[in-house]
């Protein structure tokens, strides 16, 4: 019976001292728990959502280092993980100091695919060495099966997305009588949040383990051993809530900023980021905004005042643009650059603005990922 250890690190993009050291104390937990095999989740050196920093010229090269010195760091114990190979992912197991190469590779997953393709982990009966190949191809050798079916999802967490994943593990688990293990990155990643929640399926269709909802987290898991007591997924609204929480604070954090500036009177989701950020982070200084454009209610004024009044966050009133026609592109505009240019002296990160945090260009435009599940939660409240 295979001891399989699952480890899903929290990742910053191009930050690989950082999440090197994730990986290697992961890893180490599983070994003091006795696993056979360790599988970590693909471009967890790099991070997943690299965007330009992908493109530069010594990025690839970096991560080839990178990989080669957790090689040196890794033990008997075999460590499973995936790294950028020419528009895909290749496997690579790292073993006692060696970095070998598999032939399983993770194509690029195009825009609105649902089905993820599993790789085959085999174990040679008399050496014990492992090795990972393509399943169902006219590559597979069909004299021995796999010990254990991998699946890499790539995409940001959606509302729905866990349910069907894990719906997928299970049809494979049991069409196949092999136990399935589900491999995810964990955490936010600028406006997209990975949702963990990495699982093992045995063979006869039940969940012998998931990791934690979009936290850090590392298990050893017998396959065929159905877990006592695991619970169901959280509903659809308690995940969106975590989602919240955990990706506003992941954006605050890594974006390496000690407080926050707010616009009270953005959208009607602007009361919710404020009560998710007091949440999430309770001592983290927040500053909320009131501008006194043309056409706004003093209703709606009095109402931002009183909630930051509520929540303990220091507001700053901006009086009308009076050089400018009330009401027109101008006046939004110039007011946009005004409450940019106060949040730069107030020394804090604009709330959900990506660009200060080193790895984004632009704002959240993606429809999963955190941008999405934060307006999936206006309902919420």
């Amino acid at each position: 019976m295979l001891r399989t250890g699952l480890i899903q690190p929290e990742t910053i993009p191009g930050q690989f001292p950082r999440n090197l050291r994730a990986i290697v104390e992961l890893y180490r937990t599983c070994l003091d728990r006795g696993a056979e095999i360790v599988i970590c989740p693909p471009l967890a050196l790099g991070g997943r959502h690299t965007g330009e920093l992908a493109l530069r010229s010594g990025f690839r090269a970096q991560h080839q280092a990178a990989l080669e010195y957790l090689a040196r760091e890794i033990a008997e114990v075999p460590l499973l993980l995936g790294a950028p190979d020419a528009g895909a992912i290749r496997l690579y197991l790292l073993r006692s100091g060696r970095l070998l190469p598999q032939d399983a590779v993770i194509p690029g997953q195009r825009q609105g695919e649902s089905s993820v393709p599993a790789a085959g982990l085999f174990r040679e009966k008399e050496s014990g060495e492992f090795a990972v190949r393509p399943v169902g191809g006219q590559n597979e050798c069909s004299s021995f099966k796999p010990c254990l079916l991998l699946r890499m999802p790539a995409a940001p967490w959606h509302e729905g997305q866990l349910e069907q994943d894990e719906e997928e593990s299970r049809r494979l688990a049991l069409e196949t009588s092999l136990p399935v293990a589900t491999v995810r990155l964990a955490g936010g990643e600028g406006p997209f949040l990975l949702p963990g929640a990495s699982s093992l399926w045995s063979g006869t269709g039940e969940l012998a383990a998931r990791l934690r909802l979009f936290e850090r987290d590392a298990a050893v898991i017998p396959g065929e051993t159905p877990a006592d007591g695991t619970v169901p997924l959280p509903a659809p609204d308690r995940q969106t809530r975590h989602a919240l929480r955990k990706g506003t604070a992941d954006f605050s954090l890594k974006a390496g900023c000690g407080s926050a500036c707010l616009n009270l009177l953005e959208n009607a989701s602007s009361s919710l980021l404020a009560h998710v950020l007091k949440k999430s982070l309770p001592s983290l200084p927040v500053t909320g905004f009131i501008p006194r454009l043309s056409g706004t209610p003093e209703k709606d004024i009095a109402r931002a005042e009183h909630l930051a009044a509520g929540l303990g966050i220091r507001t700053i009133s901006l009086p009308s643009i009076s050089e400018v026609q009330p009401g027109s592109a101008e006046e939004g505009c110039l007011s946009a650059c005004r409450l940019r240019a106060l949040a730069d002296e107030e020394g804090g990160a604009p709330a959900f603005i990506p660009e200060r945090n080193g790895y984004h260009d632009g704002p959240p435009r993606h429809p999963d990922g955190l941008y999405g599940g934060f307006h999936a939660a206006e309902r919420l409240v």
